[in-house]
């Protein structure tokens, strides 16, 4: 059985068959990236401004430390939830496309 629309999802008019989604071809493998290696990036961006002579006395460094170690997680949660898709949305997603192929397509079979 084919696919009706190869690059998307959908449901075949005639069987009612539910193709899941297909990422494209520009869709990257992992979407995102890990909060531990974030939280390392900053961690080093902040030594290294530290080394370089920034005004920033142990106590602060580790209110910033603190505060990249909450931020970084929560920031990269909220990117991560905007591109996906729970279980039951995708449930009622397919469910109200298939209601609606259902509701449109003519009756088959029989003569007139």
């Amino acid at each position: 059985m084919s696919n009706p629309n190869p690059a998307g999802s959908g449901v075949d008019p005639e069987t009612h068959e539910v193709t899941p989604p297909v990422p494209g071809p520009g869709a990257p493998a992992e979407p995102v990236l890990s909060a531990a290696s974030v939280v390392t990036v900053a961690t080093a961006i902040l030594a290294a401004l530290v080394a370089f002579g920034l005004p920033v006395d142990a106590n602060q460094q580790a209110a910033l430390l603190g505060a990249i170690a909450v931020v970084a997680p929560v920031i990269l949660g909220l990117i991560a939830r905007s591109k996906a898709w729970a279980p039951r949305t995708v449930r009622q997603t397919v469910q109200a496309e298939v209601a609606k192929v259902t509701r449109t397509q003519p009756p088959t079979g029989g003569t007139f």
